[in-house]
């Protein structure tokens, strides 16, 4: 195999194989890279939705004497 690599086919075969290899490895760390940046930005949007959930249900009024107050809405 070592003398193979000596012969000018050899040589072509060795960079396309070091060629690949290195494509293979990019190809692999940008697609992990993303995966993890999708999974952090789908965290981060959760997280998002529950804070202003909590925002939401704190600013309701939740007296119990505020239930009998007139508002906006016409009930006959």
């Amino acid at each position: 195999m070592i003398p193979f690599l000596f012969t000018p086919l050899g040589r072509y075969v060795a960079l396309g194989a070091i060629v690949v290899a290195v494509a293979g490895g990019l190809y692999w760390k940008i697609r992990s890279d993303t995966l993890a940046y999708a999974e952090a930005r789908r965290a981060q949007i959760e997280l998002e939705r529950v804070r202003n959930a909590i925002r939401a249900g704190d600013a309701v009024d939740v007296d119990p004497g505020s239930l009998r107050n007139p508002d906006r809405f016409n009930r006959d």
